[in-house]
């Protein structure tokens, strides 16, 4: 590892040759070292990071694979890869080169990970993190083989059994409410479809009382013990949601109430503590079966489809990239439909 005394400067540079993950070669040179050995320590980690081949360990690649991801997507989506890889993948695979993981450990990990009791999402998660930055690192260090290939994949990505409240359960749920500002919180999940990220960024600024629409554009986020705004979970997120007359008068009571309400005054100055605890009381008072916060967003769809709203209405009031993403999560809703088709054809066929 060569380094070199600057006299003029009376510091230490190093100069060298590396080869980077397209096979090319070239030249680094870096100055401004203390230390004779800051530049040699410089230089092995230069190495280690831009160097790739299929003895890079996994860790240094997870690294890589986080820098790069950080500026091109949301904070919640790296914190997730970052908490996955941290504690449940790294531990494991981290100081294995990546030419030496092999199908074999990587069922054993697989097998280690179901018995650890997470739910098939969250085991379906990590699985997933896994494969996507194994293959980041054997694409940058020409790995051909691919270990992954045959292994199927563990836990459940997309879970149709969805839990939902018809109308009815809603209502016999939402008269225990007396809180205002947690009643409102709940009608605009259940009554317009939002995520709770989305309702909890909300501002006055959003409500269109006299066109009757509410924009989303923001999220709002917990990271790191932080509220973070960010975009919407897709493009498709930032909308414009049509709203009833009867939720327009209680947003409009709603607001009178707040203390200085401006177009920047956020809305729902709570946390996501403070929808779960009533819901969980509420809805047992109200001898209801349990089902999440999240679950409104998909009462909402169920309550739609049961009124005969196309999928791609849907799909823009909740905010979907694609209609597919719409019918592939609540397709299974609408097999009671396809009777009311037939008669239709039958009606029409006469």
């Amino acid at each position: 590892m060569p380094t070199y005394k600057d006299p003029k400067r009376n510091t230490w540079y190093c100069k060298f040759m590396y080869t980077n993950w397209k096979g090319e070669r070239c030249q680094k040179l870096k100055r401004g070292f203390k230390l004779q050995r800051e530049a040699k320590q410089y230089e092995a980690e230069f190495i280690a990071k831009y160097q790739y081949d299929n003895q890079t360990t996994f860790k240094a690649i997870a690294n890589d694979y986080l820098e790069e991801i950080t500026p091109r997507r949301r904070q919640t989506t790296v914190h997730t890869y970052e908490n996955a890889l941290i504690h449940h993948i790294t531990p494991f695979f981290g100081n294995m080169a990546i030419g030496d993981i092999t199908e074999k450990n990587y069922i054993i990990w697989q097998n280690e990970l179901l018995q650890k009791g997470f739910s098939d999402i969250y085991t379906h998660k990590i699985d997933t993190v896994f494969r996507t930055v194994y293959k980041f690192g054997a694409k940058r260090c020409g790995v051909r083989e691919n270990p992954l290939e045959g292994v199927e994949k563990v836990g459940k990505g997309n879970v149709h059994s969805l839990n939902f409240w018809t109308l009815k359960e809603y209502n016999t749920f939402i008269q225990y409410i007396e809180s205002p500002v947690i009643h409102a919180a709940f009608d605009l999940l259940y009554y317009c479809g939002l995520r709770i990220g989305e309702l909890l960024a909300l501002t006055a600024g959003d409500v269109n009382l006299p066109g009757k629409t509410l924009s989303i554009n923001k999220s709002l986020q917990r990271v790191r013990r932080q509220d973070v705004i960010t975009p919407p979970k897709t493009e498709k997120g930032v909308r414009e949601i049509s709203l009833p007359d009867f939720l327009c008068k209680e947003l409009d009571e709603y607001m009178k109430m707040l203390y200085d309400c401006n177009g920047q005054t956020r809305l729902f100055e709570i946390s996501k503590n403070s929808l779960y605890y009533p819901m969980k009381k509420y809805s047992g008072m109200a001898g209801l079966k349990k089902i999440r916060v999240h679950d409104l967003r998909h009462s909402h769809v169920a309550l739609l489809i049961e009124q005969g709203v196309p999928p791609l209405v849907i799909a823009e009031r909740l905010g979907h990239e694609d209609v597919k993403v719409t019918l592939g999560t609540y397709g299974h809703l609408y097999p009671n439909k396809q009777r009311e088709v037939a008669d239709l054809l039958d009606r029409i066929s006469i």
